[in-house]
């Protein structure tokens, strides 16, 4: 396994739940953004414009998927 290891072992990984990476059920749209601007890079903020409009209830959540504005 140790290929296969991080050198840097806080990288995040897409579709590997890292429990410290993330949001919970309470947690604002701030709070998601520190986190979401790290793992999705540049691609954030048009993810969020994505899923608001595709998903405004937020239905479809968990720990790291794409926060929605506080305002929907």
């Amino acid at each position: 396994m140790t290929p296969y290891v991080s050198k840097n072992p806080r990288e995040a990984f897409l579709n590997y739940r890292d429990v410290d990476i993330g949001t919970s059920l309470n947690s604002t749209y701030e709070e998601g953004k520190v986190y979401g601007v790290k793992y999705f890079k540049n691609n954030f903020e048009r993810l969020v414009s994505v899923k608001s409009r595709v998903d405004p209830d937020n239905f479809f959540r968990y720990e790291q998927s794409i926060p929605v504005p506080s305002s929907h």
